[in-house]
């Protein structure tokens, strides 16, 4: 397969069964010290506690063999607890090596967008750091807009940037078709924080 409009990517809700996979494209990005402060990742459990699993999705292709292979991931977590924001969510996505260049996290930005709309939210926010240009590209070229900058948000313990206070930039979309794009008052999202 030479590019990505040839590419059969399949964009599916996430199971328990995909963690193994999910886990070790987790942890690799962790291993690089630029996807974000945690050093480890979790188990199940730990990953699903602050995770809303009706917005959590895999792309997998088939490999050489015809067997699934888990190309990335995306999820989104409530930004936080009070009921005046339960319709904004923030994104994470991790994408493995071997899907640069085919539109992966493209595609799985595009479903998360799609289905958070379905489900009531209103905004989505992302937190990148400064140096991961390729994450703020995707998520402008998804309207995400550049709302500000924290700084020394987190004190990194691994990668590069070992012994550092770092900050990220911080992006917004109002979701197409939502509530808030609508202008009119919001239900409760489906996946409602607690």
């Amino acid at each position: 397969m030479t590019s990505a409009e040839n590419v059969v990517i399949d964009i599916r809700p996430m199971t328990e069964n995909d963690y193994p996979q999910v886990k070790d494209i987790l942890q690799k990005g962790m291993d690089t010290g630029e996807a974000t402060y945690e050093r480890v990742a979790p188990d199940w459990d730990g990953f699903t506690a602050h995770r809303i699993m009706d917005l959590a999705f895999v792309a997998e292709e088939k490999n050489v063999e015809g067997e699934p292979e888990i190309l990335g991931w995306v999820t989104a977590s409530p930004i936080g607890h009070r009921a005046v924001f339960s319709g904004v969510i923030e994104d994470s996505i991790y994408v493995a090596d071997r899907a640069a260049g085919k539109g992966v996290a493209g595609k799985m930005l595009d479903r998360l967008l799609e289905e958070a709309v379905k489900q009531g939210y209103w905004g989505m926010h992302s937190s990148v750091f400064p140096e991961n240009v390729g994450s703020i590209k995707l998520h402008e070229s998804r309207k995400f807009t550049q709302v500000g900058e924290f700084h020394k948000m987190g004190y990194m313990e691994h990668g590069s940037k070992a012994g550092q206070w770092r900050g990220v930039v911080m992006l917004e979309r109002i979701l197409d078709g939502g509530p808030a794009d609508r202008g009119v008052s919001p239900e409760s999202p489906s996946a409602s924080p607690a």
